[in-house]
């Protein structure tokens, strides 16, 4: 990945913090660093892609179950995060202002205002907007749909699970989601145009973990 490229990928809070938390759980999934760093999975999905192409992490799988890692670079650059957020932390201007907010106001309210600062100050832009841009249209409308369906099928198992249901029943529920898995993989081999690749793994992806809770399998970290 150019030099340039990379510096705008962790110049931003979402990328930086998913990869810290790769670092910290060893090995993990995209739908819970999608939940991790409050980020769609669609979102998620392209920001692993960018630091795929940059090797900073790996995807491998246990069984039919696709996991996230870092690979010897992705750890260097992780520690390298750690000390400049140590360093930041030391020196940042508003290090003053947190530790008052205990008695002023709480942490939230600070970094509210520190954001409401930076924008009028820099001219922010919405990373997550700025970052759908990249797809072509009929893709990111595909990868939504993916990403609704992921959040239906982890939804349905858990209810399932609270409430102690037996296989069958699960199974049963969550059967006619293949059917929507299908219907997905119709759309992208019938589209017009070449759907991103990033949209075909996110489905693959699903796939894998519906059928392994149809079977029965709870993948680590769900």
């Amino acid at each position: 990945m150019p030099e340039e490229d990379a510096e705008k990928l962790f110049l931003q809070e979402k990328p930086t913090r998913a990869l810290l938390f790769i670092g910290s759980t060893g090995k993990t999934y995209a739908s819970v660093i999608s939940k991790e760093i409050d980020s769609t999975f669609a979102h998620t999905t392209r920001i692993l892609s960018k630091m795929e192409q940059s090797g900073l992490i790996r995807f491998a799988f246990e069984g039919r179950i696709k996991f996230v890692e870092l690979t010897e670079y992705g750890k260097e650059v992780e520690t390298a995060l750690k000390d400049f957020r140590n360093i930041i932390a030391e020196e940042s201007p508003l290090r003053e202002e947190y530790l008052a907010a205990e008695e002023t106001k709480t942490i939230g309210e600070v970094r509210e205002d520190a954001g409401t600062e930076y924008r009028e100050s820099e001219g922010w832009e919405e990373t997550e907007s700025t970052e759908a841009k990249e797809l072509d249209p009929l893709s990111a409308e595909i990868l939504e749909k993916v990403g609704n369906l992921r959040s239906k099928i982890e939804s349905i198992y858990r209810e399932a699970v609270e409430k102690g249901q037996n296989r069958e029943m699960i199974s049963r529920k969550l059967g006619p989601n293949s059917r929507d898995v299908k219907k997905l993989h119709n759309q992208i081999e019938n589209a017009g145009t070449p759907v991103d690749e990033a949209v075909v793994s996110a489905l693959e992806e699903t796939e894998r973990l519906l059928e392994s809770y149809l079977k029965g399998s709870k993948p680590e970290g769900m």
